[in-house]
């Protein structure tokens, strides 16, 4: 048999791993690689939505409430409906807006 037929005859066998990298399991190469994209990518939404909100003028009580926390212990953070309205009182509770 000539050496292009017998390509087609013969099974192709498949290529193989090296070991321990079997694909998309807990330690595979790629298993991490999509993990550690899924954190990237959902940090940035986090950081893109903390953005949108304070650019519109929507404070972001997540945030307040991880910084009460993080460097003030011993104050217990505002809770929800509280937090908005202080915040809309200091934005909007001094009359007239100060840039018109």
């Amino acid at each position: 048999m000539s050496r292009s037929h017998r390509s087609l005859v013969e099974p192709v066998r498949p290529v193989m791993a090296p070991a321990g990298r079997e694909g998309r399991g807990a330690g595979s190469l790629t298993g991490r690689w999509w993990r550690a994209a899924g954190t990237w990518s959902a940090h940035l939404w986090r950081i893109g939505a903390q953005t949108a909100r304070l650019a519109i003028g929507i404070p972001d009580y997540e945030n307040y409430v991880e910084h009460i926390r993080r460097h003030h212990p011993e104050r217990e953070p505002m809770d929800r409906d509280t937090f908005f309205h202080e915040r809309m009182q200091a934005r909007y509770g001094k009359g007239r807006s100060r840039c018109c």
